[in-house]
């Protein structure tokens, strides 16, 4: 499973890709489960079994006033993942917490 977009410093950045003709439906979305909200970024987690690496759980940050999250921890579905996907949330909003502090 490739992991280039997995923590990488382009983090925030816009990502850029083929347009989607104004004809195509919006692809459905997987739920997000809201993890908790600091610094002004909600962090989350989403059960994805059709993304294109295969049934995945995604660790999501994005900011609160927005609906778009992006992918920063991906982690192949099985019995221990979600519970290391929620580790990793949970790190990485304690880690906007302590920014949130610092400001």
């Amino acid at each position: 499973m490739p992991d280039d977009n997995i923590i990488r410093p382009a983090f925030g950045a816009s990502r850029t890709g083929p347009p989607r003709a104004p004809t195509d439906p919006a692809p459905a979305r997987p739920p997000l489960r809201l993890l908790g909200t600091a610094a002004g970024h909600r962090v989350g987690l989403i059960r994805d079994p059709s993304a294109a690496e295969g049934d995945v759980f995604r660790v999501v940050v994005g900011p609160e006033d927005e609906e778009a999250v992006e992918t920063v921890a991906l982690l192949p579905a099985g019995a221990e993942a979600e519970a290391e996907a929620e580790r990793i949330g949970f790190a990485i909003l304690r880690a906007l917490e302590v920014v949130e502090g610092a400001i």
